[in-house]
């Protein structure tokens, strides 16, 4: 009977949270592939299992909770869209709503420099064609950007790393195909001159460039995420 009574109660709770605002529907999904699907359940089939909850408003999914078979959340992505309805960011967050990663749909900057890097200066992006998947570390500062094709191919990333001043110290191109470095680039600091020195490698790791600039004396907030 303990057991029945809460059950009773779980699925109350599931249902309640649907009803929070009369705008947005509560969908359950048993798995990723069948929210991609759109092959919702009743919420009485998720009870005791890992489950997906979608809040959807206006047929668009706001938010995607991932849920452990206790009832605890694991994770859970925010959606946004542009006027037109057309998915442009996910972003996904820890239970205490750490950023974990954000999915741009967007043409965007790292799109740009890495398929000219590998196509060549002609290339332009299109949102049709690629997406951009970043992935963040504690202090929230981006690590690495995936860019990868609508048909699923990994393109290319971007590695970045810091120092323990939470500077960046180098950036990576890679090419996803052969795991070709197309670029790289190291920043060293000299904290005392408030001076920044930059040297930068091709594919074959042929020092390109070398160049020291004059930074602000906040050198260390320079890479902070707000």
């Amino acid at each position: 009977m303990r057991n029945f009574n809460r059950c009773v109660l779980f699925i109350s709770l599931l249902v309640l949270t649907g009803l929070v605002s009369a705008q947005s529907i509560t969908r359950y999904y048993l798995s990723y592939d069948d929210f991609v699907r759109k092959i919702d359940v009743n919420p009485s089939k998720v009870v005791g299992k890992p489950f997906y909850r979608a809040v959807i408003e206006n047929r668009l999914t706001k938010q995607l909770d991932y849920i452990l078979p206790n009832g605890n959340i694991a994770s859970y992505g925010k959606y946004y869209y542009d006027r037109n309805g057309n998915l442009i960011v996910v972003d996904t967050y820890s239970p205490d709503s750490l950023l974990l990663s954000r999915t741009s749909y967007l043409p965007d900057e790292i799109q740009t420099q890495l398929l000219q890097k590998i196509q060549g200066r002609d290339w332009m992006s299109s949102q049709k064609d690629y997406f951009t998947i970043c992935t963040f570390d504690s202090s929230r500062n981006p690590i690495k950007y995936e860019v990868k094709a609508t048909s699923g191919e990994d393109v290319g990333r971007l590695e970045l790393r810091y120092n323990k001043r939470n500077d960046l110290v180098m950036e990576i191109w890679i090419r996803s195909r052969d795991n070709k470095v197309m670029e790289l680039s190291e920043f060293t600091f000299d904290y005392a001159k408030s001076v920044q020195h930059i040297v930068q490698y091709d594919s074959s790791g042929l020092e390109v460039s070398n160049i020291s600039l004059q930074l602000p004396e906040s050198v260390t907030d320079s890479t902070q995420q707000e």
